[in-house]
């Protein structure tokens, strides 16, 4: 499989995670390091380590009913050395926390990929929400 293949099938594993709220699948994906980053859509989402990100992702799980997410438009590029990718896709998602039900059209999601021990883990993600959205 081509690294772009492999960065693909990575980001959509994480996705698939998600929508069935398979914490550990979406472990094995995240590098355990200090340097691992995740921005979210709100002020005060912004999360700076493996722990602090892990922790955060735990108590989002408490609440979260459910979450159906599709990407669409994903863009990969492979760094020349093939152990550093990044990324860019839109994602369409309902979600439901806490009784609450958002619906994403078009979320905006940029990332950076690195390879260790052979396998891509996601090393840090942006999200954005357009203010059409």
């Amino acid at each position: 499989m081509r690294p772009e293949e492999e960065v693909k099938a990575t980001i959509e594993q994480f996705f698939d995670a998600m929508n069935s709220q398979d914490l550990e699948a979406m472990q094995k994906l995240i590098p355990k390091t200090d340097k691992t980053v995740h921005v979210g859509t709100g002020e005060g989402e912004i999360w700076k380590g493996w722990k602090v990100l892990n922790n955060a992702t735990k108590e989002q799980f408490e609440g979260l009913e459910y979450y159906k997410a599709k990407i669409r438009d994903l863009i990969v590029n492979v760094g020349e050395s093939g152990n550093l990718a990044w990324y860019f896709h839109k994602l369409d998602a309902e979600i439901k926390s806490n009784g609450n039900i958002t619906d994403w059209k078009g979320a905006r999601f940029t990332g950076v990929l690195q390879k260790v021990d052979g396998q891509w883990v996601i090393a840090q993600t942006h999200v954005s929400i357009p203010e059409s959205a």
